[in-house]
Parts: C-alpha cells; sequence; structure tokens
C-alpha cells in the first residue's frame, strides 16, 4: 500500500517548477501587453494621421506625422506617412527629399514616390517608378495614365500611345482615353489617327465636358487634325464650336484657313481680323491678311499688317519673305535683296529646326535624340530632367564635343551649346 505523504513530496518538484514556469510565462505576457500597450499609446498619431490621409484630408495627416516625428524623429512609419501626405498637398518636391532618404517600403511608397517626382517633372525617375509599381499593380488605372503621360514627356510617343490605349481598357473612360491618345497621335504627326480618336472621344462625351482640355480646346485641336487631312468643311465647323465657346486668336485665324480652303475668300479675311482683333500681336493671321492684300495688290495694306512683325521677320522665314514681297511690290530693291537674305537664311535655321525634331520624334530612344530632349529640357529650365537623361547616355557618347559642352552647361546652369552639331542626318 503507497504512502500518501510520499506521492505528495515525490510531486513537489514537478509542481513547483509548473507554477514558476505558470509564473514566468504571465510574467512575459504581462510584459508584452504593456509593450504593446505603450506602443499603440506612442503610435496613435499614426493612426490618426492614416485615417485622416485615407478621409481625404492631408493638412491634418500631415499635422499628425509631424507630432509624432517630434519625439521620434528617424521613424520611418512616421515619415513615410509624412511624405505621402505632401504628396497629396502638391508640395512634390519635399515628398522627394523624404523618400530619397528612407526608400520606400511598400506599393503605395513606390506610387507616391512617383506621384512626387511628376510634380517636379523629373520625368525619368517617375518612370521607373511607375513602372515598379505596375509591376506590383499592373491593372492600376491611374498609374498607367499617369505612365502614358510621363513616357509621352519623355518623347517616345508609340510606348505612351499604347499606354493610353490601355488605360482606356483598365478604366473604361472612353472620352477621357481617347482623348488621351488623340493628344499623343497629334505630337506624333499622325493626323489620320488622331482625328479617329478625336471622333471616339466625342462619341463618348458630346460636349467634351468633364476632360483633360477645356470644351473650346478640344474642338480647336479637332478641328486642325481634320484641317491637316484636308477636310476643312468639317474642320470649320469644330472651329466654330471652339470659338462659340471661347473666341481666341488661335480659333480664329484656323477658322480662316479652313474658310479659305473651302473658296470663302471673304469669310475667310473677316476670321483672320476677328483673330488680330483678339490677339493683336498674333502673327499667323497678319501674315494671312499681308499675303490677301499683297495679291489684291495693295501695297500699304500689306505693309500695316506686316509693320509690328519686322523683328519677328528676322527669325520666321514666312514672314521674311512676305516683307521681301512687298519690297519687290514697291521696286525696292535693296530693300528685296535684304530681305531675301534674311528670308534665305531663316529658312535654313527652321528646316534644320525641323529635321531636328522630326528625328527625335521618329528615333527618340537613340543617343543623339536623347541628347536633344536633354537641350530642350534645359532651354525650358528643367536642368534636373535634362541631367538625368544626359546620365542615360552611353559611355560612348562621352567624347562627343556637344555632349561635353552641354553636360558642362547643365552642370553650371549656363548657356546652352548650338543644336547645329547634332549629326541630324546620321542614324
Amino acid at each position: 500500500m503507497s504512502d500518501p505523504k510520499a506521492a505528495t513530496l515525490s510531486q513537489s518538484p514537478r509542481s513547483k517548477t509548473t507554477k514558476l514556469l505558470l509564473a514566468a510565462l504571465l510574467a512575459v505576457g504581462a510584459a508584452l501587453v504593456i509593450v504593446w500597450g505603450i506602443e499603440r499609446w506612442q503610435s496613435w498619431p499614426l493612426r490618426q494621421g492614416e485615417a485622416s490621409l485615407a478621409a481625404g484630408d492631408p493638412e491634418r495627416a500631415e499635422a499628425f506625422a509631424g507630432f509624432y516625428l517630434d519625439s521620434h524623429p528617424d521613424d520611418p512609419r512616421g515619415m513615410s506617412l509624412r511624405a505621402r501626405s505632401l504628396v497629396a498637398l502638391r508640395r512634390g518636391a519635399e515628398a522627394v527629399a523624404i523618400y530619397e532618404e528612407i526608400g520606400a517600403a511598400s506599393a503605395e511608397d513606390v506610387h507616391a514616390w512617383a506621384a512626387g517626382y511628376l510634380m517636379t517633372e523629373s520625368w525619368s525617375r517617375a518612370s521607373r517608378l511607375l513602372d515598379q509599381f505596375l509591376r506590383m499593380q499592373p491593372s492600376d488605372a491611374d498609374a498607367t495614365y499617369e505612365l502614358a503621360t510621363c513616357t509621352a514627356r519623355l518623347g517616345r510617343l508609340k510606348d505612351a500611345i499604347a499606354l493610353a490605349a490601355r488605360y482606356t481598357d483598365l478604366s473604361g473612360m472612353q472620352a477621357q482615353g481617347n482623348l488621351l491618345q488623340a493628344i499623343f497621335y497629334q505630337d506624333l504627326g499622325d493626323s489620320a489617327s488622331a482625328a479617329a480618336a478625336y471622333q471616339r472621344a466625342l462619341a463618348a462625351s458630346p460636349d467634351a465636358v468633364d476632360l483633360q482640355l477645356p470644351p473650346h480646346e478640344v474642338f480647336l485641336q479637332y478641328g486642325n487634325t481634320l484641317l491637316d487631312q484636308g477636310d476643312a468643311e468639317a474642320a470649320r465647323t469644330q472651329f466654330q464650336r471652339s470659338l462659340a465657346i471661347t473666341p481666341t486668336g488661335e480659333a480664329s485665324f484656323r477658322l480662316g484657313r479652313a474658310s479659305a480652303q473651302t473658296g470663302d475668300q471673304e469669310a475667310a479675311v473677316n476670321a483672320w481680323k476677328d483673330a488680330v482683333a483678339i490677339q493683336p500681336a498674333s502673327v499667323s493671321p497678319r501674315e494671312a491678311l499681308a499675303e490677301v492684300a499683297l495679291a489684291d495688290g495693295d501695297a500699304e495694306a500689306a505693309r500695316e499688317w506686316l509693320a509690328p512683325l519686322e523683328e519677328v521677320a528676322a527669325e520666321r522665314p514666312e514672314t521674311a519673305y512676305l516683307f521681301q514681297r512687298l519690297a519687290a511690290s514697291s521696286d525696292d530693291q535693296a530693300g528685296f535683296a535684304r530681305w531675301k537674305a534674311i528670308a534665305d537664311a531663316a529658312r535654313g535655321r527652321q528646316q534644320r529646326s525641323r529635321l531636328i525634331e522630326q528625328f527625335v520624334v521618329a528615333a527618340p530612344t537613340n543617343p543623339w535624340a536623347v541628347a536633344v530632349r536633354a537641350h530642350q529640357f534645359a532651354a525650358a529650365g528643367n536642368w534636373q530632367q535634362a541631367n538625368d537623361l544626359l546620365e542615360g547616355l552611353p559611355s560612348s557618347f562621352d567624347g562627343e564635343p556637344f555632349v561635353q559642352d552641354l553636360r558642362s552647361a547643365v552642370e553650371k546652369r549656363g548657356p546652352l551649346p548650338s543644336l547645329d552639331a547634332v549629326p541630324v542626318n546620321e542614324p
């Protein structure tokens, strides 16, 4: 028969161990609860900030992020919240500075970082991040739209058109998507495809409301594509729609061109006069009116229309040629010779400029095309984008004098080299 006391004694060490383990577990659990509670209490500004950002109140979200960062200055969660809030507040440069320090911890951060670059017109950098984000979220319509516009800015118009078509399919927004395609087709010089895209956009939104361009601009650009194809009558209708909404000098000038092509010279002259009345310094309608006056033998009227354009004529061959014709009509041989020289020189510069532009559009990834685009960005004051493009050139271009001079100018924010050194006739 066993001894109950002995049995109790034999179980005592195990019981004590169990109690000790249980006590330890309870202590650890209590400590974890305390830590969790402290962490939760300390991070409440982050939760409030995230909720504010989700509710569309980025100012409040940025304030909560700042409050949290006062006591946790290096916490990437607080910095991320602040960066995303700054993007929502359209303060892209500040957001980019944060992301360049901490990087992106999520797809949401990648997209916000890209948006910051878009706001600062850093198209190359935004493009890389948008590519990365779309690998994570391939069906995101907004990012597809942003990448399309970014790609177009970098001159890759065929790629931009494909992205715009994808955006149209993803979003289901036929008017906005087709308008985006129309704009890119126009930049590419494909007026037929542009007109078809405008037609699709207007089929979805007949009054062109709530689109990326104001209605009068949509009708104007659609008319331009029709006029480029020789459909002057249809173009007139679109220009008239544009003018009915917002009278502009360009729409009036284009209406005059379309009217002249349909044989209605009186309507053309009236439209060109309207254009000058709206924009007295406009060039093209004054040229058109001067040409009509010269054709009618009215040299004095031509001289009046051309009088404000003498400075323009030094760089614009069309204007210089009209001054040349005016001198000829007055038998001014010296004036004729002077304006002929000016017109010939301006025509040569214009032809070269057009060759360069055609080359850049046709071969956007060619290193010379990239260098020209960098020059264009620098000329527009976007030094960062110019530098980003130059950094992407192959090392074989390091010795090119034009590239060396352009790099130096971009680095110093100084005068740009002439494009005359660009070999536009070479592949």
